[in-house]
C-alpha cells in the first residue's frame, strides 16, 4: 500500500510536470506569435435587404491596420440573358467616401479590396445587368461586419 502511494506521488508529480510543460509551451507560443489569433469574419448578402435573384455576393472582412474585404460575385442564372454585379460603398469617419463594383456573366469573379483603417461603415448591393450596364439593383443595402 505504500509502495502504491509512493508511485501515485510519483505518478502524480508527472502529471503535473506534464501538464507544466504544456501550459510553458502553450505560453511561449503565445508570446511568439504575438497573442490572440486573428481571424477574417465572413458575410453573405443572400437573405438580406441587399439580394437580387440572379446574383449572389459574398466573402470576408479582415480588419488590421487596414480593412481588407474580399469581394465574391455569382451569377446564380448563368442560362439567362442578364449577368451579375456587386456594388460596395465605403463610408470614412472624416466623411470621405468610395464605391466600388465587381461584374461577371456566366460564372464568377472575385477580389480582394482594401480600405484604410477609418472605415466605418462598407455596404454591398447585388444588381442584375444586361449587356454590360446595370439592369435591376436589390431594395437595399446589407452593411457589413467589422472584422
Amino acid at each position: 500500500m505504500v509502495e502504491h502511494m509512493r508511485q501515485s506521488r510519483k505518478s502524480g508529480k508527472s502529471v503535473v510536470r506534464g501538464a507544466g510543460v504544456v501550459a510553458a509551451g502553450a505560453a511561449l507560443l503565445v508570446g511568439v506569435t504575438g497573442g490572440t489569433a486573428h481571424a477574417a469574419v465572413g458575410w453573405n448578402a443572400q437573405y438580406t435587404a441587399g439580394d437580387i435573384g440572379g446574383a449572389h455576393a459574398w466573402g470576408s472582412v479582415d480588419a488590421q491596420s487596414r480593412v481588407f474585404v474580399k469581394v465574391n460575385i455569382k451569377d446564380s442564372k448563368p442560362g439567362d440573358a442578364y449577368g451579375a454585379r456587386v456594388y460596395l460603398k465605403a463610408r470614412y469617419n472624416d466623411g470621405g467616401t468610395r464605391a466600388e463594383n465587381l461584374s461577371v456573366s456566366g460564372g464568377s469573379k472575385s477580389t480582394t479590396w482594401t480600405f484604410a483603417a477609418n472605415v466605418v461603415k462598407i455596404q454591398v448591393q447585388e444588381c442584375t445587368t444586361k449587356g454590360g450596364s446595370t439592369y435591376k439593383c436589390a431594395s437595399g443595402w446589407h452593411t457589413l461586419p467589422r472584422g
